[in-house]
């Protein structure tokens, strides 16, 4: 799998635990606190971590460079 793939769907999970965090905010209620805190942070810490796992498993550009000669 390519590295773009691995960003894109690091940006989809990112963008959903926004949009979570988004939602449970919406209504005025004391659990909507908890809803945001146990649905949507973690899912886009999810979103965050595979991103930075993402960056850190792909191969550097001179090994690269080296492969393809």
């Amino acid at each position: 799998m390519s590295i773009e793939t691995k960003l894109h769907r690091a940006g989809i999970i990112v963008a959903a635990g926004l949009l979570l965090d988004l939602l449970t905010l919406l209504p005025l209620h004391p659990l909507a606190f908890i809803a945001f805190v146990g649905l949507g942070v973690p899912v886009t810490a999810a979103g965050v971590l595979y991103f930075l796992f993402s960056l850190l498993s792909a191969p550097a550009p001179a090994e690269n460079a080296l492969k393809s000669k």
